[in-house]
């Protein structure tokens, strides 16, 4: 049970290299890198609408999160 968890843990920082090559999501991330794109910002590399995390769809389709 602990090394699902660690992996489940250590794939959430994968989200970040997901952004840049999303169809949702890559011509939102890079303009956000220094000011917010009216309701997206970026913190520590993660992409937020208001308060909460856009997550792309391929993490979905990987499997790292169930």
């Amino acid at each position: 049970m602990i090394f699902t968890l660690d992996a489940r843990f250590l794939g959430f920082e994968h989200i970040k290299e997901l952004y840049k090559d999303d169809s949702d999501f890559a011509n939102i991330y890079n303009p956000c890198e220094t000011s917010t794109l009216g309701k997206f910002y970026r913190l520590d590399g993660y992409l937020f609408k208001y308060s909460h995390l856009c997550v792309p769809f391929k993490f979905y389709r990987d499997g790292c999160v169930t």
